[in-house]
């Protein structure tokens, strides 16, 4: 594995005038609340992640409901703007390189209120999913062939501590779920006991690229259980796949942009895995995958089995909208990232998102968010971050960047931090960390 290393003389030059706090010129925030008021000494920073002028930029305050950041003279250079925390003192982002392996950086918080960049490191393969896992961060990607030609799925275990890749595990993907068929996975639901799942897309296995590998498997959802091993001296049976677990009452829960997955499961505060079909069309005046509308089951990660009294049609709910964006909140609420059109919902780039809403778990109400600026508006609307009982959403719509407060009660948003000066960048995810002690 090829480790990467910056000069921290040169990044000292670079960055020696820049600091990572909220004030700027023109900021209207406080910055003082995560300072011990006896001492001054910072206990905490919201990190922001964000693009200016094609540069990913970390940003840090401790006030996301007021206040203005302006990009200029603040931030720190990144590999990646989409934020993921281990523990309570390390945030890290990953480098999204199209095929290649990605970069992934760690970073901590010095008792001063600056970050401080502890790794630099490049993975063995790209990743698309990833989530904590007891002492490791777990990094996963598919489309690997293994040395007997194969597909498999790649698990990188990162040690959340130091950063460092500690082994990368290789799974075979092929006639797991159904005979004569592969799986491509999305979603990465830690469930306890040393299981974790993912949601399986189906394709048929082909001579070439020339057939069409359409699953034959239109109206079926499966979820592939995982089993971890660390005792385990070969490194490729750490990961076991326990079992794959069917229902046959929608279509498969994963989602896609292009050629990237996306993840359409989520955990809910009751324990279950809320698993959701986007069900899309095939392509412009084609049907839809499945005659089964755009709906929502739930997994016992007790019994490991579908829960079969439960579900609920997400498509009738919203007026026709389907899924494209599944994110878990509090009180066993979710947050819907929805097709803004119901007559385009494929994957397309001219195909429009980012209408939101919440989905209660336990109630099955459906509420759409307002006060946001219109789905057509929207340049991005990022995973939200939840804080206690706050729970905040990025977004960058009409060539400007706010965090918003979102009331679940309601479901009703309120403007709030202003990201400034991105140029025709945009905001990235939100995370939280301690000063590193």
């Amino acid at each position: 594995m090829r480790k990467r290393v910056f000069s921290t003389f040169a990044l000292a030059m670079l960055f020696g005038a820049f600091t990572m706090t909220s004030c700027s010129s023109d900021d209207k925030g406080t910055d003082n609340g995560g300072e011990d008021k006896g001492t001054n000494k910072v206990e905490w920073k919201y990190i922001i992640g964000a693009t200016a002028s094609k540069t990913n930029l970390l940003l840090s305050t401790n006030d996301l409901k007021t206040g203005t950041i302006s990009a200029k003279g603040n931030g720190l250079a990144a590999l990646g703007t989409t934020i993921f925390t281990y523990g309570d003192n390390r945030a890290y982002v990953f480098e999204y390189r199209k095929g290649d392996p990605s970069g992934m950086q760690s970073w901590l918080l010095r008792p001063d209120g600056n970050l401080n960049k502890q790794t630099t490191v490049d993975l063995p393969t790209r990743e698309e999913f990833i989530t904590n896992f007891g002492k490791y961060m777990i990094a996963t990607t598919g489309g690997v062939k293994l040395t007997s030609g194969e597909r498999a799925q790649a698990f990188n275990f990162i040690d959340g501590n130091t950063g460092g890749i500690n082994f990368t595990s290789y799974i075979n993907v092929e006639n797991i779920a159904e005979k004569g068929e592969y799986a491509n996975f999305a979603g990465l639901e830690n469930i306890g006991n040393n299981r974790f799942v993912m949601a399986i897309e189906p394709f048929k296995i082909t001579k070439d690229d020339k057939e069409d590998n359409t699953s034959a498997y239109r109206s079926r959802v499966w979820l592939a259980v995982f089993k971890f091993n660390e005792t385990e001296t070969d490194v490729n049976k750490r990961v076991q796949l326990e079992k794959v677990v069917k229902d046959d009452r929608m279509s498969f829960a994963v989602a896609r942009y292009r050629s990237s997955r996306i993840s359409t499961i989520a955990s809910g505060s009751d324990g279950f895995v809320y698993v959701f079909s986007p069900n899309a069309m095939l392509g412009k005046d084609k049907p839809s995958f499945s005659p089964i509308p755009s709906s929502v089951l739930r997994f016992n990660t007790k019994t490991l089995e579908f829960d079969k009294n439960y579900q609920y049609d997400i498509e009738s709910l919203s007026g026709g909208h389907k899924v494209h964006k599944v994110y878990a909140l509090a009180n066993n609420k979710f947050l819907l990232n929805m097709n803004a059109d119901i007559a385009i919902a494929w994957n397309s780039l001219s195909t429009p998102y980012n209408k939101l809403a919440i989905f209660d778990g336990t109630t099955g109400e459906f509420k759409w968010v307002e006060g946001l600026p219109s789905a057509e508006n929207i340049k991005v609307a990022q995973a939200p971050f939840v804080d206690g009982s706050d729970v905040y959403l990025p977004v960058t719509a009409e060539s400007k960047s706010f965090v918003y407060t979102l009331d679940l009660a309601t479901a009703k948003v309120t403007k709030g931090l202003e990201i400034k000066d991105l140029a025709d960048g945009s905001i990235g995810t939100i995370g939280k960390i301690n000063i590193d002690k």
